[in-house]
């Protein structure tokens, strides 16, 4: 199959959300065909090349305002530290763009490797997950 074939196969049958401004907060990420309970196909795969920088708190906050912004409001973090892709914030998967909600429609696999519809979501309906529970062992 030549790249043109797979690339028509993955717009006509994996094709799933798109951003849209979210009555919750900013941009969110909405169903356009319905999603079925268990289906991991709404975002890019895992690239096993891509890597996550551990940047400490201390450095998040020298690097400019606008800059912080970004790295607060997309990136994973623990007590001491943030995870910021390696290639910077020029490419970004929709998935970035999910918001939060206490009864999400989404879970995450293996840290957010993967995003698993928990239900069926209906078209027009916002994706959710719960941030609490990206990474394992975290409420």
């Amino acid at each position: 199959m030549t790249s043109k074939e797979k690339l028509l196969q993955e717009l006509a049958h994996n094709t799933y959300v798109m951003l849209r401004p979210s009555p919750v907060g900013g941009v969110g990420v909405f169903a356009i065909r319905e999603i079925p309970k268990g289906c991991r196909s709404m975002f890019s795969n895992p690239d096993v090349n891509e890597k996550w920088i551990k940047i400490s708190r201390r450095e998040v906050e020298a690097l400019p305002t606008f800059t912080q912004d970004i790295i607060v409001n997309y990136c994973l973090f623990d007590e001491d530290a943030y995870f910021v892709p390696e290639q910077g914030f020029k490419k970004i998967d929709s998935s970035y763009y999910l918001n939060h909600s206490d009864n999400p429609n989404l879970v995450s696999i293996n840290e957010g490797e993967y995003f698993e519809a928990v239900r069926n979501i209906e078209v027009n309906e916002e994706l959710f997950l719960d941030y609490g529970t990206i990474v394992e062992g975290e409420e």
